[in-house]
């Protein structure tokens, strides 16, 4: 089935799920999201209403309301849970358990808008990616509206599978659908904050990377073997503090940095360009505020690094008979 606009799921799921779809008006954009309990909860995408200091939601019946609650956040897997002022605005979309949809297969994505019935838009899954054991995600076939960040996706039996985001990863816009399994823990809790608490995730998403770009003459009298030890050691480092970081575990992926940093410029005593550079993202870590940016600080450092070394091995003869190290830098899926 081609991607687009479609008129063809299941129409019992389509005339169930619609009622529970919530336009969710945000500082001048809009976003999707569906209320997930009869408490109220409406359930969307983090990265849509990360920041907001007003958030209308607009029920399927035109029936208007300020949302001022925030139940639950998962900035790891970009959900948010926020809460209707009245509980029985809008009904509930049950979250029925159902097998996540294979490769190849085709599921609905329902987009809110101002009337009752949704945009509805059949997709085909691209991949299965298992991300870790925090996260499993479904890629689609194309790109996805912004708007469409927060509304629920369809299988073709009409069960409810994921919440839809429209991300970037790598530089590349992706249509995403994060499985429904994770959205029950959020659901749980009693707690409400307001909505200020939506300011945290938004500075972490609006993240400026600043990852030095040194010039080949950063390694001179480097060899080949040594820097490929460097980036072996630099990836190592990556592939554990990445996913510390993904747990929630900010500081200590902002300590093993710090202490692969230090071992480096411990052992790279014929480097002194390595060894500058990593002085500079330490000392760059002690004016900020908090492990988080000093996490990043010093990711932006060894990324700088690994690009440096990797343009040097490409450009000398002898790194051409050495397979290159990789890093097996992780990606970033979500916003």
């Amino acid at each position: 089935m081609a991607e687009g606009i479609d008129r063809s799921p299941p129409r019992d799921a389509l005339v169930h799920a619609s009622p529970s779809l919530v336009l969710l008006e945000i500082d001048g954009h809009t976003a999707s999201a569906f209320v997930a309990t009869g408490q109220g909860h409406l359930v969307t995408s983090l990265h849509a209403v990360a920041g907001a200091r007003l958030i209308h939601a607009v029920m399927a019946d035109g029936t208007r309301a300020e949302v001022a609650q925030v139940a639950a956040m998962d900035d790891r897997r970009d959900l948010a849970i926020l809460r209707l002022p009245v509980t029985d605005l809008a009904p509930p979309l049950g979250l029925t358990p159902a097998p996540l949809p294979a490769e190849g297969d085709t599921v609905y994505v329902l987009r809110a808008g101002a009337g009752p019935a949704p945009e509805v838009r059949s997709q085909q899954v691209r991949a299965v990616q298992v991300l870790g054991d925090w996260l499993t995600l479904l890629e689609l076939t194309r790109t996805l509206p912004e708007e469409s960040s927060g509304g629920p996706v369809l299988d073709t039996s009409g069960a409810v599978v994921g919440v839809a985001t429209a991300a970037l990863a790598n530089g590349r816009s992706l249509g995403l659908v994060i499985p429904t399994r994770y959205i029950a823990p959020l659901l749980r809790g009693s707690a409400a904050s307001p909505l200020s608490a939506l300011e945290a995730p938004r500075r972490r998403a609006g993240r400026v990377r600043q990852v030095p770009q040194h010039p080949l003459s950063l390694l001179e009298g480097a060899t080949t073997e040594t820097l490929e030890s460097i980036a072996t050691t630099l990836g190592h480092a990556i592939n554990a503090g990445a996913p510390a970081y993904n747990r929630g575990d900010v500081d200590g992926c902002y300590r093993l940095y710090a202490r692969t940093a230090e071992r480096l410029i411990d052992t790279c005593h014929a480097f002194p360009g390595a060894q500058r550079a990593l002085r500079d993202g330490l000392t760059r870590c002690v004016d900020l505020p908090d492990s988080d940016d000093r996490a990043w600080a010093l990711r932006d450092t060894f990324d700088g690094l690994l690009d440096v070394i990797g343009r040097w091995l490409q450009i000398r003869p002898e790194a051409s008979r050495i397979a290159r190290p990789s890093a097996a830098l992780p990606k970033r899926y979500l916003n």
